[in-house]
């Protein structure tokens, strides 16, 4: 059975409800997703997992985009009309070898069901990554073999990911703050310089840089704790997430979305993320707290 066969097959199986459940299941692999995703564990569960997450996303993103443009595999619906789906123009822009849906939820999700020890929760983060995967396809967005190249090529990332973290982990790998900054200055301005004709390579060197250095000022400070009631925990995570989006709006209408431009918007807003935005939350808890010792 080839492709094709395969994904009209699956458009034979379709029904309005179904329909709905993998629309609402692909914006899973959608860059706000991820945002959020990274802003709830960098600012309320662990900011070292946060930020572990957010590298590997923007260096799988990057390879990603390489692959893409080394392989330049059309998508299904520019070879075949009849396959357009009204999310393609939206959600699935650029050439189609691997999927990005595919390789990205593998590498972040499959990182998170690592750290994980409970077998039993680790069946929703592969459950999501199987989950978006599928709904690329069911949505006739990508070939089955992008599917399989993104699922294949993730892993590999994971691995060498999970290996490279533990060299860190047990201190095999071990870099000064300065020899830190010097890593991370020196990898996004080589991701950009290579990736500057890369749909998005260009976001993920600066989502890199500016992350990075973010991280680092913030470990060097080393004032901010995870620790939140859930409503303060809703407090830091919806304004967060809100202004970063408004900042990246903002950003696009007011400088372009040149290269150089792009790099700036993506790197403010990983800066903000990591570091501005954590340091602002801990000094008004500070302050709340001896307006608190105050009253008393």
């Amino acid at each position: 059975m080839s492709g094709l066969d395969i994904l009209v097959a699956l458009e034979r199986i379709r029904f309005p409800a179904l329909n709905l459940f993998f629309e609402g299941i692909t914006y899973l692999g959608a860059e706000e997703a991820y945002l959020l995703l990274f802003i709830v564990v960098y600012l309320c569960i662990n900011r070292r997992l946060g930020f572990r997450l957010l590298m590997a996303f923007v260096v799988s993103a990057y390879v990603m985009a390489v692959c893409k443009e080394l392989w330049a595999v059309p998508r299904p619906y520019v070879e075949h009309r009849h396959l357009l789906h009204p999310l393609a123009l939206s959600t699935a822009e650029g050439y189609s070898m691997p999927s990005g849906h595919a390789l990205l939820p593998t590498v972040v999700w499959g990182y998170i069901a690592l750290q994980l020890r409970s077998w039993r929760w680790r069946v929703i983060p592969v459950a999501i990554i199987v989950l978006v995967a599928f709904s690329r396809l069911y949505l006739q967005l990508h070939w089955p073999a992008d599917i399989l190249a993104g699922l294949a090529l993730g892993a590999a990332l994971l691995g060498v990911y999970v290996k490279v973290t533990g060299w860190i982990n047990t201190g095999r790998l071990k870099l000064s703050t300065l020899q830190c900054v010097a890593v991370v200055a020196v990898a996004g301005t080589v991701m950009y310089i290579f990736g500057k004709d890369l749909p998005s390579g260009v976001a993920a060197a600066g989502a890199l840089l500016g992350g990075g250095l973010g991280y680092l000022a913030l470990r060097h400070l080393d004032n901010y704790r995870e620790e939140a009631s859930i409503g303060g925990h809703l407090l830091k995570v919806i304004p967060s997430v809100a202004l970063l989006l408004a900042g990246r709006y903002a950003l696009r209408q007011t400088i372009g979305s040149a290269p150089p431009a792009q790099m700036l918007t993506y790197a403010g807003m990983a800066f903000a993320a990591t570091f501005i935005i954590p340091v602002v939350i801990q000094r008004l808890t500070r302050s709340r707290s001896q307006q608190c010792e105050g009253a008393q």
